[in-house]
């Protein structure tokens, strides 16, 4: 296979896209570390590691209370949910460069990036057959299965299965099938709850058994994030796809009020986080905790219940988390803003990788505010 070729598969799959995908299993993993180590399910670092299969004990019968999950058990129910996520977003991207290229949609997207200011599909350019598309696509998809089938596994929730074929349909019928509710102004509805509520809160349940507030108001955030990257996304094609058919919100909405709310769907997730890392004021504890004397003291068991280094009588991977949280919002802040003046000067192919990446830095705010805030 030739240098080009590997270029236009790797296109195919859209890799500005899959942060939305990984960023809400990272948000819900950070967020719910707290609540599995020393919460319901153990209460204390010290005790003994739970069954990893079939999941924790239910409450309120054997070991419930008295056992500690695998860090082990965590990482692999992480990454798998990560699998899970990355899988099914490539099938999708895949299934929906077979379906637009098969239907015409992409028909200006045959050529260069560089001329048609669009990126390649494969379908389109005839560079590969639409068959070994969808092929592609059913494997991807495969792969997620099987991701998704150790999470279950591991987790003993056997109705997972359900929500994976879910995921399934949705991701063909985006523009799949006879009826694609892409065309029909569905699909900011559907970037919203698949990609935030459903992966995040999907993710935090598969780790604890558990959705609380906290997760759900995180999960808002993301989906309103990836509805953000969609109208991007779709400024950019709102002349092909009125042409063709689509009916998008930005095709509904027109350009003028499409931009005001792509604006909107970045703007208020970066204000979410940032509220919800201020609420926990992290710099005031760093810098108030600072001036005692005690910073860098390692304190032994008779001082300090957890046993681990503690700067000004705060934990360190609390400080880490401090300063690294901050500068990710600051991060956030910066794309933010960059995206929504690329967008208003009409830059659609710079604001759209920016928008992309605002996600997992949304995603790393929640995490090191809940992690701090534990």
């Amino acid at each position: 296979m030739g240098n080009g070729m590997w270029k236009a598969w790797l296109g195919a799959i859209r890799p500005k896209t899959l942060p939305l995908a990984v960023s809400p299993v990272v948000a819900a993993s950070m967020a719910m570390w707290s609540t599995v180590f020393e919460g319901v399910w153990g209460g204390s670092y010290l005790h003994r590691p739970c069954p990893v299969v079939g999941g924790r004990p239910p409450y309120p019968y054997g070991d419930y209370g008295r056992c500690l999950t695998s860090p082990g058990w965590y990482a692999a129910v992480t990454l798998l949910c990560v699998g899970v996520a990355l899988f099914l977003q490539i099938a999708a991207n895949l299934a929906n460069d077979y379906s637009d290229g098969i239907r015409g949609a992409d028909e200006t997207r045959g050529g260069d990036e560089a001329v048609s200011g669009k990126p390649r599909r494969l379908t389109a350019s005839g560079l590969v057959s639409p068959k070994r598309v969808l092929l592609a696509a059913g494997v991807s998809a495969a792969l997620a299965c099987v991701c998704g089938l150790a999470v279950t596994v591991l987790t003993g929730h056997w109705w997972f299965i359900a929500l994976g074929l879910v995921c399934l349909v949705a991701g063909w019928c985006y523009v799949g099938g006879r009826h694609p509710y892409g065309y029909h102004g569905f699909g900011e509805l559907a970037v919203f709850v698949f990609f935030g509520l459903v992966a995040t809160c999907g993710t935090s349940y598969a780790l604890s058994d558990e959705v609380p507030f906290l997760v759900v108001w995180t999960a808002v955030a993301l989906g309103l994030v990836a509805v953000g990257v969609l109208c991007v996304n779709n400024l950019r094609d709102v002349d092909d796809d009125a042409l063709h058919g689509k009916r998008t919100w930005m095709v509904r909405l027109g350009r003028g009020r499409g931009l005001v709310a792509a604006e909107a769907a970045l703007i208020v997730p970066t204000a979410m986080a940032a509220m919800s890392y201020v609420s926990y004021a992290p710099l005031i504890r760093v810098a108030r905790l600072a001036a005692d004397p005690r910073c860098g003291t390692v304190f032994d068991g008779a001082s300090d219940t957890t046993g681990h280094v503690a700067c000004a009588g705060m934990p360190w991977w609390d400080v880490t988390a401090a300063f690294a949280g901050t500068a990710m919002l600051c991060a956030a802040i910066a794309l933010c803003v960059a995206a929504v003046r690329a967008l208003r000067g009409g830059a659609y192919r710079r604001a759209l990788p920016m928008a992309g990446l605002l996600s997992p830095a949304v995603a790393l705010v929640f995490g090191c505010a809940y992690l701090m805030g534990a």
